[in-house]
Parts: structure tokens; C-alpha cells; sequence
């Protein structure tokens, strides 16, 4: 669930775009919402595409902790990942079993995320969720209200301050997934030259049931990340976290997860 949502919640790629006028002026009067909505829209088109492209040319040390804490902060599981992205190694291993690359596991493309990200839940769970459901499309987009707050300037960069939250009128309600989407809300920060998302943060509104997994009720679900921008213009993820916290049958369990991205540098140069 949290890798899907963190997919649908992205709703940046890279794709020239003329900005909005004013878009340099802190004190420019802000743009209608509306119309933020739709660039927003049009970026996500091409955010599958902008990560394949990261992952082909750019080097990086990912890392990933999870921890499940009991009612009294106690540590009771913990795990460390830690793996590398490198093109290079990949471009490596192609030239050296040529033959190989005509397998369908070893393709350019699928070498490259052969290793699938996958949510930290159990299988069973998991496999409710569909990621083309989480996809920040049109039909994703009717499901909420959107209220453009203000901008923000930070590193000399100007960034669209964007509120959502459900829409109070009957909503689709057929399986897990639309009972998640259905009761998130959050705020998301827009490069307002680009409008790819720089930071997106997320919480659930109520808690909800979920059968199986770390619990079987979410009580609170906070989700968080931020974005960078490398120099040729390729948007990436530095960090995401989340907390969760619930109830598995009746004891009340805590979950959180870290991940970064770290030592990014580009590998293989743009085709």
C-alpha cells in the first residue's frame, strides 16, 4: 500500500513547461487552483517515465529501516536494508553474458527494476492494492477538494502550497484501496516552474479496517517525502517516512519506516 500510494502521490515528471506568470515573485497574486490541477496533471502523465530515466544514468545507495514498536515504545522488530542502483554494474553484466539479455528477466528495462520496490506489508494485503488505482489521474483527481494556500520560496526555488482532502459527497466504496483513498488527505508542495511535487504529506482522517498485514485496524497513518531535482532535470526521491499505528486483534502495535537515497551521481550519460 505505501509504495502504491507513494507512485499515485507523485505527481511530478519532467516536461518543459511554460510557467505560470509571476511564478519568480513571492508577492504575484496565485494562480487558480483549477488550473494547478490540471499542470499537476499533466506531469504525472510522464512520472513512470522519469523514474525509468533516473535509474538508468544516476548511481545511488538506498537505505531502508523498519521498525514495529509495542504500546510501550518498545522495540520489538527492526530491520535494515541497504542496496545500491548502479547502471554502469548493469551495463556490465549485459556485456558480459550477451546471450543473457534476450531473457526477459535481463531487459534493458526490466534490468533495471528487475529488483521491484515492494510495500513493507504482507502479501496478502498487498495484493488488494492495485497501483494503477493510486495513479494521480483525472478519475484520482474527482475524488477531492483542492485549495491552494500560498507559496513558499525555498532554495531559489518557488513552490505552489497545495491542501486536499475527500470530497464529502458519496464517493466510490467497492474494496480496500477506495476506503483508503477515500479517507487520505494532505499537503503537497509544487515547483511552480515545473509543477513537479517537492514534498507531499499525507495522514488518514479515520482510522480504517484493514484484514491481515501489521495490523488489523489502522488508528493513525502519517506519510511524508521529499524530492530533488538533479542538474539535466530528473526528479527523485531523497527521503520518505512513515507511522502507522494500530491494532493487530487486540494488541496495539506501532510501525515506522525510513528510506533515503543517498551518494546520487550520474552514471551513464542521456541517449
Amino acid at each position: 500500500m505505501i509504495k502504491q500510494f507513494h507512485r499515485g502521490c507523485l505527481w511530478g515528471a519532467v516536461l518543459a513547461l511554460l510557467p505560470l506568470a509571476g511564478w519568480a515573485n513571492p508577492n504575484a497574486p496565485l494562480p487558480a487552483v483549477d488550473e494547478v490541477v490540471k499542470r499537476a496533471l499533466e506531469r504525472g502523465k510522464l512520472e513512470e517515465e522519469n523514474e525509468l530515466k533516473f535509474k538508468q544514468q544516476y548511481y545511488f545507495v538506498r537505505s531502508r529501516k523498519t521498525e514495529i514498536r509495542n504500546s510501550d515504545g518498545d522495540i520489538k522488530k527492526s530491520k535494515t536494508k541497504i542496496s545500491t542502483n548502479s547502471p554502469l554494474a548493469i551495463l556490465a553484466l549485459m556485456a558480459a553474458q550477451p546471450s543473457a539479455v534476450r531473457q526477459p528477466m535481463v531487459s534493458p528495462k526490466q534490468a533495471v527494476s528487475a529488483k521491484a520496490e515492494k510495500p513493507e506489508i504482507p502479501p496478502e494485503v498487498a495484493a488488494k492494492f492495485d497501483k494503477k488505482k493510486f495513479q494521480f489521474d483525472q478519475a484520482l483527481a474527482n475524488r477531492f477538494d483542492f485549495k491552494l494556500v500560498g507559496r513558499e520560496q525555498t532554495n531559489g526555488s518557488s513552490l505552489l502550497v497545495v491542501d486536499f482532502a475527500p470530497k464529502k459527497t458519496k464517493l466510490p466504496d467497492k474494496g480496500l484501496q477506495d476506503r483508503v483513498i477515500n479517507r487520505m488527505a494532505g499537503r503537497v508542495w509544487l515547483d511552480e516552474r515545473e509543477f513537479a511535487v517537492q514534498k507531499c504529506a499525507v495522514h488518514l482522517t479515520e482510522s480504517i479496517s484493514i484484514v491481515g498485514g501489521i495490523v488489523g485496524e489502522a488508528q493513525k497513518f502519517f506519510y511524508a517525502f521529499e524530492r530533488e531535482r538533479t542538474e539535466d532535470g530528473l526528479w527523485y526521491v531523497r527521503e520518505s517516512k512513515w507511522h502507522l499505528e494500530g491494532r493487530q486483534v487486540v494488541v496495539h502495535r506501532e510501525a515506522d519506516y525510513h528510506e533515503t537515497r543517498t551518494d546520487v551521481r550520474k552514471e551513464v550519460p542521456a541517449k
